[in-house]
């Protein structure tokens, strides 16, 4: 009788193999659990630090905000310059991007602008916080990113008026008699404007420059001053532009770290060219677990 000396062995072999065969599936599995419960806890501290009373703006989530470029007719869509979500310049006051706002060669006439339409019905007397940082490489000599509002001053429901905020009207040489002067304009660095307390003029009231006003001015004739969005052309009643110049300017500039709020709080947007971290972890997780089922 011929015996089968190696098969005991070979079986053997066969299902130590098995084994180790499914240990790794069994560690695999217990990595992915330990994965998913690792990205899951950062998620959680993210989106605490994320959700608060700062708003990551993004071309995934715009929340509100919308980039627009104009002609000299003011008209949205007839421009050609540029609006985007940028990285940088230099170490933005939030995060590591910006909203980037730059008119094309010999359109310094046109506009391109970064518009939010959330604020409608918030009243300007009851504003405690507006301000917003820029960084500038090419201008006119005197123009930043500049800060339009439109108003209902009646409560008509119907625009009104314009506010503007010119940065560079609430310099302390700016001849307005500013109780609050604010530091001197300057190109290649980020620079935080305190508009509630700047100087500013309306399409009705005041002017540029010596003849600019503070808010409380305004608001001694224009009490019950509302935001409004801009209903002839259905977009947002914040403005924040570059341009409307003269056709030689060049405009390139970055805005972020735009604060508004009120007594019951305040919102800081942070534009940037990536999602918000929490929806980075969700897609993480999300991606985890598709491993996980094709294992």
């Amino acid at each position: 009788m011929r015996r089968h000396k190696n098969l005991v062995p070979a079986v053997l072999s066969e299902t130590v193999s098995e084994k180790n065969k499914n240990l790794k599936i069994e560690l695999e599995k217990t990595q992915m659990k330990t994965n998913l419960i690792i990205i899951g806890a950062i998620c959680v501290v993210m989106a605490s630090v994320s959700f608060g009373d700062t708003v990551v703006v993004s071309p995934s989530n715009m929340d509100s905000w919308a980039f627009y470029t104009t002609d000299d007719s003011g008209i949205i869509g007839t421009g050609t310059g540029t609006g985007e979500m940028v990285t940088g310049p230099a170490t933005p006051p939030l995060g590591t991007g910006s909203a980037h706002l730059m008119t094309a060669a010999n359109y310094g006439d046109g506009s391109v602008q970064l518009r939010n339409s959330s604020w409608a019905g918030t009243r300007i007397d009851a504003l405690t916080t507006l301000s917003y940082s820029t960084y500038a490489t090419a201008w006119n000599g005197q123009q930043l990113p500049y800060l339009t509002i439109w108003l209902d001053t009646d409560g008509d429901g119907a625009r009104d008026d314009r506010l503007w905020f010119e940065p560079t009207y609430s310099e302390a040489d700016a001849g307005n008699g500013n109780p609050f002067p604010q530091q001197d304009l300057a190109l290649n660095t980020w620079q935080t404007w305190d508009a509630l307390n700047g100087m500013w003029y309306s399409d009705n009231i005041a002017g540029p420059g010596s003849n600019a006003i503070t808010l409380a001015a305004y608001l001694a004739q224009k009490p019950n001053a509302t935001i409004i969005n801009d209903a002839y052309q259905s977009i947002g009643g914040i403005r924040v532009a570059s341009g409307f110049a003269s056709p030689e300017d060049n405009f390139n500039a970055n805005v972020d770290n735009f604060s508004i709020g009120t007594a019951a709080g305040t919102t800081t947007y942070n534009f940037e060219v990536v999602p918000e971290p929490a929806t980075v972890c969700l897609l993480g997780l999300g991606a985890l677990s598709l491993i996980r089922r094709k294992k």
